[in-house]
């Protein structure tokens, strides 16, 4: 045995049967002369947007997860390559001997080899230095002015040309590296110009648009599958790089990428849903590693791609989008892209008012929340959602779909409904717990200058004199409910929003926020407002002069200046308890003459001629309870809630 302290020895010509440097005379090649490979590296196109795989396949299965945020891809140093599960080959350890028949049989098959390729004269030209052994696996070889020689029991004897290919590999780390050695001569003439060299664990490839990359394992067995070279993808554009999630890997194509990880095995992704994948941050992102081929042939020519939390889909009108989570499931619920709401247009978005998330789609927009789980919207109804603020509007999110029939179309809400009418019309509605939330979450139109008590008088519509009445008492955590009972407005309903409501002759109840500062009537039920207890005198005025629209007392009783007495006494009560609405008055605003007076809440629950009406004892409720600076908001819903 030949002892070596170092790792690696020089053969020395004293060896039995070894030949000195050049002894051997050249020889005719038997496996052709390598065609030199190029020594420099381009630039790698990007991906080409748009499917190009045709295939068919089975119904896309629900995805488990939610989204991320989208990044860009990895670019981690070399890493090994994946087997059928990818692992590096580890290179052997060099022995701390080597038996001098190995020696002799590997520096032999070296300088055979050389002489086939024609020695000194021939390809690789004369040799640098004597062959050196003692490499990983017991190997040996030799450098010649344009390459190497590398042999080891096991591949023989291979040469490797000084190119782009024998480069690349060196500074992988040659024999070291995880491709170990090589088992191939160098072979051009592949599509596009193309060269490879086949090593122990992997194939190296290079083409003038590329230059050298490596490929192997379970990632070079799915390339070699769908065609290599020739496939979809192209040649291989980046380094294979592992290490990443999941211990899974990922190498980069010139027109898509294929992943890799234990569990889903090796799957290519390219054309629009590769690029697309890229885009949100690959493996990292919201849909994790690819976990099946990319199938097309779908409906509008379309084609889809499943990953580990999600599926991407394709076609010529959509481009590349994911979708995920519940969303995707309640998708697939109408039947995916063969429902009504087509293909997703967008990636989802999270992140709303209330943490709701939504995806728009051909034909509708689907949102989500936790409370309401995912719901889709479309047409018109979708229209008057978003221009309220979606989400984040006084509605909040819907939790059924769209329902129609022949008189029309109605989607529920959170707080309320929206109805689509044939003539074209969507109607608001709100219920009365809605009016609370809608001053938490900013949905009123009109100030309420965070009153301690905020009621409400709304009507459904323009003309309509029945309102819903509701008080909302601010606390801890906001506005909540405290009552609601009907009620009603004038008998021509309300004045829209920033018109005066002009003479009480003409019935109009007034849009807006006021506040409450007076009471009145027949005996004081125990409140903090300002009481009003009434006498024959009473009278408010309506006749235009200093005393329009503020109480005063008179014996004489002059329309329009309203006799208060009459209408407590009369049979109907409608004052006998009462609360001044502060519209065209201090401290609300100045007094315009003519636009508007006697605005208040009164009893006698009928259509009035521009006040709001209860029963008696619900006005009395109210004023037992009021403070002043308390709000009343009246109006059409839909111009009062956002």
């Amino acid at each position: 045995m030949i002892s070596k302290s170092v790792g690696r020895i020089y053969a020395a010509a004293a060896l039995v049967g070894v030949l000195a440097v050049g002894a051997v005379a050249p020889a005719s090649a038997t496996d052709g002369t390598p065609a030199p490979s190029p020594t420099t590296t381009v630039a790698v196109p990007q991906p080409t947007p748009g499917p190009s795989e045709s295939a068919t396949g089975g119904a896309t299965p629900v995805p488990t997860s939610t989204s991320t945020s989208p990044a860009v891809t990895p670019t981690a140093t070399t890493a090994p390559a994946p087997s059928t599960a990818p692992t590096a080959t580890a290179p052997t350890a060099p022995p701390k001997s080597i038996n001098a028949a190995v020696v002799s049989a590997g520096i032999t098959a070296i300088d055979e080899k050389w002489a086939a390729l024609g020695g000194a004269t021939g390809s690789y030209g004369p040799a640098l230095a004597p062959a050196e052994c003692g490499l990983a696996a017991d190997g040996c070889k030799r450098d010649f002015t344009s390459g190497s020689i590398y042999w080891t029991a096991t591949t023989g004897a291979v040469a490797v040309w000084n190119g782009a290919i024998g480069g690349q590999w060196k500074r992988l780390g040659a024999e070291g590296s995880w491709l170990n050695y090589p088992v191939s001569a160098e072979r051009c003439g592949l599509a596009g110009d193309g060269c490879s060299q086949d090593f122990q664990s992997g194939t190296l490839y290079w083409s003038p648009r590329t230059g050298a990359f490596p490929t192997g394992g379970g990632i070079g067995q799915r390339w070699n599958q769908i065609g290599g070279v020739s496939s979809r993808l192209g040649y291989p554009a980046g380094l294979l790089v592992c290490g990443l999630a999941q211990g899974g890997c990922v190498q980069r194509f010139e027109r898509g990428s294929i992943g890799w990880t234990a569990a889903a095995g090796a799957w290519d992704v390219g054309g629009g849903i590769g690029l697309r994948w890229l885009e949100l941050n690959a493996q990292d992102g919201g849909l994790g590693y690819p976990t099946s081929r990319e199938i097309c042939g779908l409906t509008a020519s379309g084609c889809f791609q499943n990953f580990q939390r999600g599926t991407m889909m394709w076609s010529p009108a959509s481009g590349a989008q994911p979708t995920w989570g519940a969303i995707r499931t309640r998708w697939a619920e109408y039947g995916y892209e063969n429902s009504w709401m087509g293909y997703p247009i967008g990636r989802e978005t999270c992140g709303l008012p209330g943490n709701g998330c939504l995806q728009e789609f051909q034909r509708a927009t689907f949102y989500w929340s936790a409370a309401t789980g995912a719901q889709p919207s479309s047409g018109a109804i979708r229209g008057e959602f978003q221009q309220r603020g979606s989400g984040g509007g006084a509605l909040g999110y819907p939790n059924s779909p769209e329902y129609c029939s022949a008189s029309g179309c109605r989607q529920y809400f959170q707080w309320g409904w929206l109805d689509w009418e044939p003539s074209g019309w969507v109607m608001f509605h709100l219920n009365p717990v809605g009016y609370c939330e809608a001053l938490n979450r900013g949905g009123v139109k009109y100030g309420t200058a965070g009153a301690q008590r905020v009621s409400f008088a709304i009507a459904e519509r323009y003309v309509a004199t029945p309102v819903s009445f509701a008080t909302c008492l601010k606390g801890a955590g906001g506005y909540s409910l405290e009552w609601n009972v009907p009620g009603y407005a004038g008998e021509s309903g309300f004045a829209w929003a920033g018109v005066p409501t002009g003479p009480t002759i003409n019935k109009y109840s007034p849009t807006g926020s006021f506040t409450v500062t007076d009471a009145f009537g027949l005996g004081n039920p125990g409140t903090k407002l300002n009481y009003l207890t009434l006498n024959s005198y009473s009278r408010w005025g309506g006749r235009l002069n200093g005393n329009y629209n503020t109480y005063f007392e008179s014996s004489a009783d002059v329309f329009p200046d309203e006799n208060m007495w009459y209408y407590a006494t009369r049979p109907s009560h409608d004052y006998r308890q009462g609360v001044v609405i502060n519209y065209n008055r201090p401290p609300d605003s100045p007094i315009v003459m003519n636009a508007g007076f006697a605005i208040f809440l009164h009893a006698n629950r009928v259509p009035t001629w521009g006040c709001i009406s209860l029963l008696e004892d619900d006005v009395t409720r109210y004023i037992r309870s009021a403070a002043p600076g308390d709000r009343i908001v009246m109006g059409v819903g839909g111009d009062v809630f956002r």
